[in-house]
């Protein structure tokens, strides 16, 4: 009886080991098929990076099949053609680098194209009607105006600024203006002998040339100092000094004629009162001759003389007048007795103003 239970406990003790072992097994088979997830990883980097080489290397594959068809079109010609055929590699390394520069060209010509398409769309003028008529149609049109309306219209657009540097122009204004101002102009305009003489172009006779403005007003303030005159319908007190103030006003007509005044109302009031020669407004006569203006206008009471001297500003050229000499003759007609004045060069102003 004995041995049969050392038997039966080293068949148990067996079991145990056996059962202890797979458990083993399975635990280990278990962790196997759990997802490492660092191994997904590390498998995918190299997935991209595969994919990477064989896309580059499709690239360069498609490129040098591309050099290698050249080289061959290229080599038949010249077999055709009786040459040598030289280097392979060479060729092949030539016709490859000749490639790439192509693809460098050209990806630094794409911006530029582009960049010239967006100046083109982004002209607002290329459908305007007006502008794309003619050269001598719009110089036809712009004759019609006047000389400051002309240079508005060149500040505002390339196509008329192009088109208003026509010597054409330049003449047409030119002899609608010095012929009134100048009388030897006009007597020369009258000869059909008006001309250029010691200018080079017409451009340069009417930005040189002296002559008065249009489409405004020249003006000087006149002050000074005085003591009243005290009686008994007076209200000031004794000791009392006065400052007046008073200012003179030319406006140049395109005829030839000009409106004088000399009234108590500031430059900024005084258009509508110039424009409707209003009381105080009289109408003359002017000449230029050279750097000089003459003005004379008779009134109701006299006839008054102006000689001034035409020069320039920071701002502009022909808007400033110096007066050199003023007097007056004591008949309206010119006659009588003449009274001169003192000047101290005094100076007016040019104001621009699109109402006279």
């Amino acid at each position: 009886m004995a041995p049969r239970r050392e038997e039966v406990a080293a068949a148990g003790k067996g079991s145990s080991h056996r059962d202890a072992d797979e458990e083993a097994l399975q635990a280990a088979l278990q962790e196997s098929l759990e997802p490492d997830f660092m191994a997904e990883i590390l498998q995918s980097e190299g997935q991209r990076q595969h994919q990477e080489a064989e896309r580059d290397g499709g690239a360069q594959l498609q490129l040098g099949t591309r050099a290698n068809g050249q080289e061959t079109v290229e080599k038949q010609d010249r077999e055709d053609s009786g040459e040598d055929s030289g280097d392979d590699d060479g060729d092949e390394d030539d016709a490859v680098e000749f490639s790439r520069v192509s693809s460098a060209q050209d990806a630094a010509e794409k911006p530029q194209e582009v960049e010239d398409d967006e100046e083109e769309e982004e002209d607002p003028n290329e459908d305007h009607t007006l502008l794309n008529f003619a050269d001598i149609l719009l110089i036809d049109i712009l004759k019609w105006l006047d000389e400051d309306t002309v240079g508005a219209c060149t500040c505002s657009c390339r196509r008329l600024l192009q088109v208003a540097r026509s010597e054409v122009l330049f003449e047409a204004l030119c002899r609608r203006i010095f012929p009134v101002q100048n009388p030897r102009a006009a007597a020369a305009a009258a000869r059909n002998k008006f001309g250029l003489r010691r200018f080079p172009t017409w451009f340069d006779m009417f930005h040189d040339r002296p002559r008065v403005r249009y489409n405004g007003f020249y003006w000087l303030k006149v002050s000074y100092y005085k003591k009243p005159e005290l009686s008994m319908w007076t209200d000031i007190a004794p000791g009392t000094i006065l400052k007046c103030i008073y200012y003179r006003y030319f406006s140049f007509q395109r005829d030839g004629s000009v409106l004088y005044g000399m009234l108590f109302k500031a430059p900024h009031e005084v258009e509508t009162h110039l424009r409707n020669k209003r009381k105080g407004v009289y109408r003359g006569r002017f000449y230029v001759d050279r750097d000089e203006l003459a003005v004379t206008v008779p009134t109701n009471c006299n006839e008054v003389n102006f000689r001034l001297q035409i020069t320039q500003r920071e701002r502009g050229k022909n808007v400033k007048l110096v007066l050199k000499e003023h007097f007056a003759n004591s008949e309206p007609d010119g006659s009588g007795w003449v009274n001169y004045y003192d000047t101290a060069d005094e100076e007016f102003y040019y104001y621009r103003s699109w109402n006279l």
